[in-house]
């Protein structure tokens, strides 16, 4: 390879029918584009009731009522952390793009790929057990850990321990034997309670085709007598195939039981993940520093599976400052908070070691 050559610049300036960079590294993760462009703002605490209270009694006559008071709540406590990307420049670089016949703004494109390439990183912390025992992990906490009952190693969750106070427990089970209904239904009843169960189930591609199998008949059914194919799930919702065909990206669809079930590519192999987005959510800190302005994730220089960026008050970027010593531009996208769920109850992990 010609030492002198500028691959920035020779990427960026090119024919005007190829004005669009293609993405061929990143791995979509559905969960994490909801979660990152749902998100809410910080609550540091949460109040649980985590027991039943002292029992009533029946009585007649001058039977005394009971005076005795009950001790019903705690609270789950988060601390916030926080995940940078740095965004650097080469001036040169920059100048002579403007200089040619280019139809790339380098700048443009970099900035998108670095939202990307962040939102990429994110999607594997959240996949990536933190334990949750003092609320001080460097690292956002994962869905694991929301989902976790103890036996993957997440014995607290926001500080309280999870053996003390059961209903902070997710609904985790390991099997050996191969993907079922059965195993599906059982899971999801036990994230189910009232009129709130799961929303959305994220799996493998593996254990996706697997379910496709047990369902085989009904999707049959309904690509041969709709002719529509499958659904897709965007970060703001469900879309018929009809509205994805039309410019719309999003996650190919099947149901079970009303909940989309959707590949994650950054999902842990064999996993297969419940969620109750009612009761799960990234909690964001924002900025109050004058010079981080919230993002306005840009888009169109690059295609890619995380093309449909969000567009939140969670992210901010430090804008671009002058190194005194290079002849270029460094800034900074920051995200702070922490991903809580105030329910872990209504979350479930499935752990099934063969198809």
């Amino acid at each position: 390879m010609n030492p002198n050559t500028n691959t920035t610049i020779n990427t960026a300036s090119v024919e005007k029918m190829v004005a669009k960079t293609i993405d061929v590294v990143l791995n979509s993760s559905p969960i994490t584009l909801k979660l990152l462009g749902n998100q809410k703002p910080w609550v540091r605490r949460f109040p649980v009731k985590w027991k039943k209270g002292i029992a009533g009694k029946s009585f007649d006559g001058l039977d005394k009522f009971s005076t005795s008071k009950s001790d019903s709540f705690e609270k789950m406590e988060f601390n916030p952390t926080g995940y940078e990307i740095n965004v650097a420049l080469s001036q040169m670089e920059i100048d002579v793009n403007k200089a040619r016949e280019s139809y790339i703004d380098i700048v443009a494109r970099e900035l998108q790929s670095r939202q990307e390439d962040m939102i990429d990183d994110l999607a594997s912390l959240f996949y990536t057990l933190q334990y949750g025992v003092t609320g001080k992990e460097k690292d956002f906490l994962s869905l694991l850990d929301a989902c976790d009952d103890g036996s993957l190693g997440a014995t607290h969750y926001g500080g309280l321990l999870r053996s003390t106070y059961a209903g902070l427990k997710g609904n985790y089970t390991a099997t050996a034997g191969a993907m079922t209904l059965a195993l599906l239904r059982t899971k999801f009843a036990a994230c189910t309670h009232g009129n709130s169960k799961p929303d959305l189930i994220v799996t493998t591609k593996a254990r996706w085709a697997s379910y496709e199998v047990l369902v085989q008949g009904t999707v049959a059914g309904h690509l041969v007598l709709t002719n529509t194919g499958y659904p897709q799930m965007t970060r703001t919702g469900i879309l018929p195939t009809v509205q994805a065909l039309k410019g719309q990206r999003g996650f190919d669809v099947l149901y079970f039981s009303g909940a989309p079930v959707v590949v994650d590519e950054s999902c842990p192999a064999n996993h297969l993940l419940m969620l109750n987005t009612d009761h799960l959510a990234f909690r964001y800190v924002k900025s109050t520093d004058p010079d981080y302005k919230t993002v306005q994730f840009a888009k169109g220089s690059i295609e890619s599976v995380y093309t449909d960026v969000p567009k939140t008050a969670g992210f901010a970027f430090s804008g671009f400052n002058k190194p005194i010593d290079q002849y270029g531009r460094i800034g900074h996208i920051i995200l702070m908070g922490n991903l809580i769920s105030d329910s872990p109850r209504h979350l479930g992990i499935e752990v099934s070691y063969t198809s």
